[in-house]
C-alpha cells in the first residue's frame, strides 16, 4: 500500500439540521457519525460481503443504503413484497454490520444548549 495515504477510509454522514435558527423540537440534535476501517480490512472483507447483499437483492451495487429510504421503502428499496422480506434484508444487513470490524465514532450536538451559550457575534 503507498505510504503517501493512510491506512483508514472514513465514511461520515450526519442526522438532523445543523441550523441554530429554527430548532426542531422533536429532533433538537445535530449528529455527526463516523465509520473508520483499515482499508486492508475494508477491501479484504467488508466491500466483497457488502457487494454480495446488494448484488442479491437489487442486481447491481450502486444501491446507497439510507436507514430512511430502507425503513420506508422508497426508491430502490421498494422491492420488499413482504414484511419477511424486509426482515431478512435487515437481518442480513445487520449481521454483515456485527462481522465486520470498524470504529464508530459519533459527535452529538445538543442545539439548543449551544445556543444558549453563544456569544452575540459567534456565527
Amino acid at each position: 500500500m503507498n505510504k503517501k495515504y493512510s491506512d483508514f477510509i472514513v465514511y461520515v454522514d450526519e442526522s438532523g439540521d445543523h441550523s441554530l435558527q429554527s430548532i426542531d423540537r422533536n429532533y433538537p440534535v445535530f449528529v455527526l457519525a463516523f465509520c473508520i476501517f483499515y482499508k486492508q480490512h475494508y477491501l479484504s472483507h467488508v466491500v466483497p460481503k457488502l457487494q454480495k447483499l446488494k448484488f442479491d437483492y437489487f442486481g447491481h451495487d450502486l444501491v446507497i443504503l439510507h436507514e430512511h429510504e430502507i425503513i420506508k421503502e422508497k426508491g430502490d428499496f421498494n422491492i420488499f413484497t413482504s414484511r419477511s422480506d424486509k426482515d431478512l434484508f435487515l437481518n442480513q444487513l445487520s449481521e454483515l454490520i456485527n462481522n465486520v470490524n470498524f470504529i464508530l465514532a459519533a459527535c452529538v450536538i445538543e442545539k439548543h444548549k449551544l445556543s444558549s451559550q453563544m456569544q452575540e457575534n459567534n456565527p
